[in-house]
């Protein structure tokens, strides 16, 4: 088996020599092999320490011989392993691995979905295959995520968005260099939230260092009609814009310290720079959801998903619907919109110090007004209007009550509290939706 692997090194040591010399057309196809044989190696490399480490009994599945020989970080490895094993669940997937069809890291794709849907599920589905052989590892994640949240029953997805809660966390730990190192974890609906928030503050520090360099530009060109040993380029030098990363930290230091306009902040260079409020004059941050009809009149069948992010459940998406502002496009097809709404259902200011001087604290479990959101009690989508006796005040876990596990809103004298589901009453079928029809297209 060695000589096969010094041989085929030497025939790709000899290709690397040729490639200056190599075609345009040639060099097409040997990016299209080389696809296939970076599957076959990596396969290879998981398959040997694999087998190595059951012999020599390591106990780690091989995890420790790819970190330490293979040079893989260890997460690296543990995946690659675990991919290898739950592979054996998966045999034509293997198969299309071993031929080179299928890289390793989509591989792992297919694996992460057997695990959700079954084994047999994804055997069965001759798209996500096909997708598979076809989509970089990108874009498949995105395909294979949104066809697992297809064959998932309701009670299973709600079990799996319960996980991914229970899983959230925040981690700070210091860096070898001085630095303070962050990593974080959450559910896709609050991930969603957390990086739009994040972007939406860095685009308002993007637009002010613009501003701002282009300022010094200006600045520096009256210099130098004035002067000529100097030029505008030198007056610029001094500034440099922050990268999109720098701006991602600084908008979330701003946010959490409450900086204020007028504060000043340390720029790439040393030099300091001012830096924007937290609040931002340039509206809020938005978080697109596409969701079919389905999904959002709360019928079964129904999938909805945040782009870039990925698939929600269902009542997450009524979380979002219920305590949001919401446009919504309706499309004729993919690509034709036939008609856009505009927003009208987050409680307005006025509305929400009114709704926390009659609740006072979440109506469920008593948890303070900062912690609370405001839950229309006939939703928005079917006719529930914003006004503040369809409003009542509960909490981020009373929220989830209300929508994932069907708790009831009672009032008595003017007072709202928040009821255990009866067992022996069949859970109620969501509303008719009330006409907001669209008005009929141009002709």
């Amino acid at each position: 088996m060695l000589s096969h692997v010094e041989q085929a090194l030497d025939e790709v040591g000899s290709a690397l020599d040729a490639v200056e010399d190599a075609s345009t057309g040639e060099l097409r196809r040997a990016l299209s092999a080389a696809k296939s044989l970076r599957s076959r190696v990596e396969l290879l490399e998981t398959k040997a320490a694999s087998v190595v480490a059951s012999r020599e009994r390591h106990g780690d599945g091989g995890v420790g011989l790819l970190s330490r020989l293979g040079g893989l970080s260890r997460s690296e490895a543990v995946r690659k392993v675990r991919t290898d094993a739950q592979l054996a669940q998966l045999p034509a997937a293997r198969r299309a691995v071993s031929a080179g069809e299928i890289s390793f890291a989509n591989a792992s794709r297919l694996t992460q979905a057997a695990r959700s849907a079954g084994p047999a599920a994804v055997q069965g589905s001759a798209d996500l295959m096909q997708l598979a052989r076809t989509l970089p590892d990108d874009e498949f994640a995105q395909a294979a995520q949104r066809w697992t949240a297809r064959q998932l029953t309701a009670q299973a997805a709600a079990e799996r968005h319960a996980r991914l809660r229970r899983s959230r966390s925040v981690r700070f730990w210091n860096g070898d260099d001085g630095s303070v190192q962050m990593r974080g974890a959450f559910d896709p609906e609050t991930g969603a939230r957390v990086e739009r928030t994040l972007r939406h503050h860095a685009e308002a520090l993007r637009r002010h260092d613009r501003r701002q360099h282009q300022q010094q530009q200006q600045h520096g060109q009256r210099r130098t009609s004035a002067d000529h040993g100097a030029t505008a380029g030198d007056a610029a030098a001094g500034t440099a814009l922050r990268t999109p990363d720098q701006r991602m930290a600084d908008a979330l230091a701003n946010l959490l310290t409450g900086t204020q306009p007028g504060s000043r902040t340390q720029a790439p260079g040393g030099a300091a720079a001012a830096t924007q409020p937290a609040r931002s004059p340039h509206g809020t941050a938005q978080i697109i959801v596409r969701a079919d009809l389905a999904a959002l009149l709360g019928e079964p069948g129904g999938t909805a998903e945040i782009p870039g992010t990925g698939p929600i459940t269902p009542t997450a998406l009524q979380r979002l619907a219920c305590n949001n502002d919401l446009s919504l496009v309706l499309f004729s097809d993919p690509l034709t919109p036939v008609h856009q709404t505009t927003p009208s259902r987050t409680p307005t200011a006025a509305q929400r110090r009114a709704l926390i001087a009659r609740d006072g604290a979440c109506i469920g479990c008593n948890a303070p007004p900062a912690d609370c959101e405001a839950h229309h009690i006939t939703p928005w989508s079917h006719g529930g209007a914003t006004r503040l006796d369809n409003l009542v005040l509960v909490c981020w876990s009373c929220h989830d009550r209300i929508h994932q596990h069907h708790w009831h809103i009672t009032k008595h004298h003017n007072h709202y509290t928040l009821t255990t589901p009866n067992p022996n009453r069949p859970r109620p079928h969501p509303p008719t939706p009330k006409h907001r029809a669209p008005p009929p297209p141009d002709p």
